[in-house]
């Protein structure tokens, strides 16, 4: 791994990817160069683009973004450099100039992350709010994901060796892979040749360990089982499996159990790929990469051997591992499994064609908020939150509030387990407990029965920069296996599901300012779809002085509004809330607050808040001066006398921001949690009744997120 920022000791080796022409875009960061070169490639293979750009979008799943970059800062001390440290980032500079005008979005769920985005991209091609996806996965080579996983003790000092008795790890590799996707009508109607079909996507959340797998598999037999369901194939219909097959002991048992569990007596006729061998593990990147090499599989009637001449492990009995040469055979229908830290599963299946008789569609759902729950500086709970925003005028901060004290939501965490988390994850348990509280939604069953969504902008930063700045220090042997498990971006929505027994797919949107709302929007579209009841959704940053010297290089961060007057000083917080189907929450009386009604992204996000029937305006944020002078803000002109106002007659402009510091991805929730609680807007009484809100977030590039939501009072 030549490209690694610094040798470890011992030296174990890796996959990095191959070279790029030394011409291809070298004024880009690695990850997004690379991921640039995948993306044109899949783009190039699909051919003419005949949908609007405005109807094309972006999701990609990544472990570790443009980590890369926080090395570069470590030594060089400019935080200029960590311009390219956010997933954001990274997709904007690997996409810039390329047509693609509808959303663009990050997952993480750790290394199911690139599979984990194949099922959101469906989902956005089910919705109809868009025609064409490009979705994948990457990770790059980092001596942040080396050191981590070396501390972690599982890179092997061989070959990685899947499912042998002597497998004694994993090969820690860089890759990117990226799939075109369209719904099967439009592809025919354009006459455009499908390599595959996604037949069905599956998720699920093992709620047991941060860096461990529930040792049955449970977790991952359900994500399997949910993914030929919504295919409707059956274990039997199985031609291949593509394993997740790291070479660890613990994650082969768990996986064997969970496809035992699942195929039973047919496993053994099963054919069993683990592309690692070959690979090393890709982390982000795996789901996706290895989803394209079964579609190859299938197309070539040829499943490739696993790597190495080892024997299975004789405690896996039936299972049918390919070794030594290529399997020649038809494979109509491919079953490709991701797990990933904190027990994020995710497993597709592909098909040759859409089913003839597909299942029928089901209604949509009308989705609801039941419950908010709000941790922020000066308003912990919503009570308190509630009075904050009641008080008269302006109340703009003329500093930062730093970290918010644990002190003042203590009573909303077990402390005991909460010792060693970081603050970003803290504050979400608190906001979910607060969310759980306010919906009546604490018992078990129910809890189980539910998904989750998370969105941050920056995610765990302190514990990242504390292991990555001591790893520059030091060297990768002094990594810190606990920093690394609780830096990993997904790590709030891994504690979460542990806390509070979830065991429905579980994933955190990341690297953007729309984070949150991104979030919400895509938790709204999985329930009105029917594949979710509920889901758990909300965002939480905790304070960085580092992150606030990046803004700051940016001409954004000011820490004295007096000082700089047209920048933001900066907080900690967190905003969650419970959205559950209508039914859902009639099934068990619940109180609803508001319902979500519609939504939009990017170049379309000013039409969804311009609603006839949009009532008020809900800014998220203040203005900001950007690097370049402009100031940026969420905010339209107001009209001129005698013109139709923006939002509808009698539209107001409202935000919370008036009260709280910059909190990113929590502003916008926020300001929706302000509306469902029944805060008065702009001076008006609380007890408006029904009304409906129009909330939008502007990303620092440009992007915008907005969604339309009915108060219910």
């Amino acid at each position: 791994m030549s490209e690694l920022e610094q040798r470890p000791n011992p030296d174990k080796g890796g996959g990095q990817a191959v070279d790029l022409p030394a011409d291809f875009f070298p004024e880009l960061p690695r990850a997004a160069r690379y991921l640039r070169f995948a993306v044109e490639h899949a783009l190039q293979m699909r051919g003419t683009l005949l949908c609007p750009p405005a109807r094309r979008g972006a999701i990609f799943g990544t472990t570790l973004h443009g980590m890369r970059a926080g090395g570069r800062f470590f030594r060089g001390d400019d935080p200029t450099e960590l311009r390219d440290f956010l997933a954001g980032s990274v997709i904007d500079r690997a996409l810039r100039g390329l047509d693609i005008c509808g959303p663009r979005f990050t997952t993480c769920s750790a290394c199911s992350s690139g599979l984990s985005a194949i099922g959101l991209a469906a989902t956005l091609l089910r919705s109809g709010e868009l025609d064409l996806v490009v979705a994948g996965g990457y990770d790059c080579v980092s001596e942040y994901s080396y050191a981590g996983f070396d501390s972690l003790r599982l890179i092997a000092s061989g070959i990685p060796m899947p499912f042998a008795a002597e497998r004694d790890g994993l090969k820690v590799a860089e890759g990117y892979g990226v799939l075109v996707l369209e719904r099967a009508p439009d592809a025919a109607a354009n006459k455009t040749a499908a390599i595959a079909c996604i037949a069905g996507a599956g998720e699920s959340s093992d709620a047991f360990h941060l860096t461990q797998p529930h040792p049955e598999g449970s977790g991952a037999a359900h994500a399997i089982r949910a993914a030929l369901t919504e295919s409707g194939v059956g274990p039997d219909d199985i031609d291949m499996i593509a394993a997740h097959g790291t070479a660890t002991p613990n994650n082969d048992a768990a996986e064997y159990a969970a496809l035992s569990t699942v195929f039973g007596d047919s496993l053994s006729s099963k054919p069993v790929v683990a592309l690692k061998s070959h690979l090393g593990h890709t982390l982000g990147g795996a789901g996706a990469v290895e989803l394209a090499l079964s579609s190859m599989a299938r197309r070539n009637s040829l499943i490739p051997p696993t790597a190495g001449g080892s024997a299975v492990d004789p405690k896996f009995g039936g299972l049918s591992l390919v070794r030594g040469k290529p399997l020649a055979r038809p494979v109509r229908t491919s079953l490709n499994i991701s797990l990933g830290f904190g027990g994020a599963n995710a497993s597709v299946v592909l098909t040759e064609s859409p089913r003839i008789n597909p299942a029928p569609k089901p209604e949509e759902s009308e989705v609801v908020v039941t419950g908010v729950g709000v941790v922020v500086p000066r308003g912990v709970g919503n009570s308190q939150f509630l009075e904050l925003l009641s008080s008269p005028g302006r109340q703009d901060l003329g500093a930062d509030t730093g970290p918010l004290p644990e002190s003042e939501y203590a009573h909303l965490l077990n402390t005991r387990r909460a010792r060693r988390m970081s603050e970003y994850v803290k504050l979400s348990l608190a906001a979910a407990t607060a969310a759980c509280d306010d919906a009546g939604a604490g018992q078990p069953a129910f809890l189980e029965n539910c998904s989750a969504i998370l969105g941050t902008t920056h995610g765990a930063s302190p514990f990242c920069e504390a292991f990555y700045s001591q790893i520059v220090r030091e060297g990768m042997s002094a990594a810190n296996p606990v920093l690394f498990a609780e830096g990993v971006p997904n790590v709030a929505g891994a504690h979460l599901t542990m806390t509070f027994g979830i065991k429905g797919g579980c994933q955190t949107i990341i690297g953007t300012r729309c984070a949150g709302l991104d979030a919400l929007r895509l938790a709204t579209l999985r329930i009105r779809q029917g594949r979710w009841k509920r889901a758990l959704v909300g965002a939480a940053e905790e304070y960085s002085p580092v992150v606030n010297r990046a803004y700051q290089a940016c001409g954004l961060y000011g820490g004295d509004t007096n000082r700089y007057p047209n920048r933001f000083v900066t907080g900690s917080g967190a905003v969650m809330l419970m959205l559950e189907s209508r039914d859902s929450a009639l099934e068990r009386g619940a109180r609803v607050r508001g319902v979500v009604e519609a939504g939009a992204w990017s170049a379309d996000a000013d039409k969804a808040a311009k609603g006839a029937d949009a009532l008020h305006r809900i800014e998220s944020t203040r203005p900001v001066e950007s690097a370049n002078g402009r100031i940026q803000s969420n905010e339209i002109a107001l009209p001129k006398t005698g013109e139709q106002p923006p939002f509808g007659q009698g539209a107001v402009n409202w935000s919370v921001q008036r009260f709280l510091p910059e909190l990113f991805s929590v502003g916008p929730l926020a300001s929706l949690a302000g509306v469902l609680l029944g805060a008065p807007a702009a001076g008006e009484a609380a007890d408006q009744g029904n009304q409906t809100f129009a909330i939008r977030v502007n990303e620092f590039s440009g992007a915008s997120t907005s969604i339309r939501v009915r108060r219910s009072l």
